[in-house]
């Protein structure tokens, strides 16, 4: 049977890994999905990225990836807010199914509010976020919009996330995604462990 490995990514100025390079078990849906794919012999990789340079997550990704293949893995990418926008990317790229939990949709148009942003919210690193950081994005959205090609994704929406419109990400995907929607929830999505049996199916079928 082929081996399997998840490419997770965060949100926007968040982080998956503390300063020391450990999970960041207080954030639930990282603690669920590290004990579920423990138990399911699963390769987590959760990495910290940069969002200023979006080009080079890309790159990083796609050179993981293809290190996961050289060794016979079966990828999934997955990813939470601007994470759901890159993992998208990233299957779009590789062909791999992409799990989109709460995903920005247009990058370019979310982030300028948070032009002059000083520190990353989860390592309290110093950083700035800039007009170009914004831009960058509307090349990859343009490609993703143009392309063709059939992407496998799954969107988990929680129907109260604070701030990005549900309602209009569910009109925009409900024809080309398979999309599992929760009332209630936040951002953060609070429905991990409910959709544990549709990650399971995804990545084993």
């Amino acid at each position: 049977m082929m081996k399997k490995a998840i490419i997770y990514l965060h949100g926007f100025n968040s982080a998956s890994l503390d300063l020391q390079g450990n999970l960041l078990t207080c954030k639930e849906k990282l603690q669920v999905m590290q004990d579920f794919c423990a138990q399911k012999e699963i390769v987590f990789y959760t990495p910290n990225v940069d969002y200023r340079d979006f080009e080079a997550i890309v790159e990083d990704m796609l050179f993981e990836w293809n290190q996961y293949l050289d060794k016979s893995y079966d990828v999934l990418f997955m990813g939470s807010s601007l994470g759901g926008f890159a993992s998208e990317y990233l299957a779009m790229k590789t062909g791999c199914k992409a799990i989109m939990i709460n995903p920005a949709i247009k990058p370019s148009e979310l982030l300028p509010k948070y032009i002059g942003i000083s520190e990353n919210f989860e390592t309290a690193q110093p950083y700035q976020w800039q007009q170009a950081n914004c831009e960058q994005f509307i090349s990859y959205e343009q490609e993703l919009e143009s392309s063709t090609q059939r992407i496998d994704r799954t969107l988990l929406l929680d129907m109260a996330d604070e701030l990005i419109d549900s309602e209009k990400t569910l009109a925009l995907y409900k024809e080309k995604a398979n999309v599992v929607t929760y009332a209630g929830g936040s951002h953060s999505f609070e429905h991990i462990k409910q959709v544990l049996a549709v990650i399971e199916k995804l990545i084993f079928s």
